[in-house]
């Protein structure tokens, strides 16, 4: 049993997984192979989860690395980035490229309570099959909300991460129905830091050594420009880009050829910086 199962309990744990599938149903079920340019696997998770994964190999003679994509909340899981072409950019810029369904979506089976912990069980599936390359993350809406909290467990294994459309607080996404009750009251109790339901700032004041960039929209309501501001103040060194009239997810949909400019430059630096660290 993890530190994080013993400090949760068995009847929050319990209580945990049957919110995952009691109140995400919404987006659980829809299930789609992998593209027939990505090779499928499936991972084992600590907790049991069985998670879907896809990776694809840049044709690059020299692979500089490998971007691992965190899906937003959508019942699409990984098939977000194919759909939307965003994994032939990092393809042709010379990385490998790995998505997957979190725990619940797709075809992945819910074994724990904690999305972080499906993060952390990919990237060490990641780190195994290339060792000696740099890994970054980017994780769009909810993916880069459970990344943040992965960063806190363990960022060890990464080079630089970027948040994309990520709101600071689970309060300010789930704003109608019974999830936005339910929201509240699990981000304000004792199962909030176990189960990833706090603000993500109580997870990245505490991650020194990364480089960590935050993309928001102008105009996404779900970040409203005085959370970015307590953001900044609370992580001194987030590198954060602000993208004119984008709602939410809009960033790489109408500013596409700036939003990859943002990502490469910043992986380059990212990687240039822990090249000069001695190991």
């Amino acid at each position: 049993m993890s530190k994080n199962e013993q400090s949760t309990g068995w009847l929050g744990i319990a209580i945990s997984k049957l919110f995952i599938r009691v109140m995400f149903r919404q987006v659980q079920g829809w299930k789609r192979n992998v593209p027939n340019r990505a090779a499928g696997f499936v991972e084992i998770a600590r907790d049991g989860s069985r998670l879907e994964g896809a990776s694809l190999r840049t044709s690059a003679m020299r692979p500089r690395g490998v971007v691992l994509l965190c899906h937003p909340f959508l019942k699409y899981g990984m098939h977000y980035f194919f759909e939307n072409n965003l994994d032939q950019a990092f393809l042709e810029q010379g990385y490998h490229v790995v998505a997957f369904n979190f725990k619940g979506f797709g075809r992945s089976t819910i074994g724990g309570h904690a999305f972080a912990d499906d993060v952390l069980a990919i990237a060490r599936r990641v780190s195994r099959d290339n060792p000696g390359l740099p890994i970054h993350l980017v994780g769009c809406s909810f993916g880069g909300y459970h990344l943040s909290h992965a960063l806190a467990r363990d960022a060890t294994p990464f080079t630089s991460a970027v948040l994309d459309s990520v709101p600071i607080s689970v309060r300010s996404y789930f704003t109608r129905g019974p999830l936005r009750l339910a929201m509240r009251w699990i981000s304000g109790s004792r199962l909030a830091v176990p189960t990833g339901t706090c603000a993500i700032d109580h997870s990245l004041r505490g991650v020194r050594h990364l480089p960590i960039a935050y993309f928001y929209g102008r105009n996404d309501h779900f970040i409203p420009d005085a959370s970015v501001t307590g953001l900044s103040q609370e992580c001194e060194a987030l590198h954060v880009v602000g993208f004119e009239g984008c709602r939410h997810l809009e960033n790489h949909k109408k500013h596409r050829d700036r939003y990859f400019e943002e990502i490469f430059d910043f992986f380059a630096r990212a990687e240039a910086r822990k090249t000069a660290v001695p190991a």
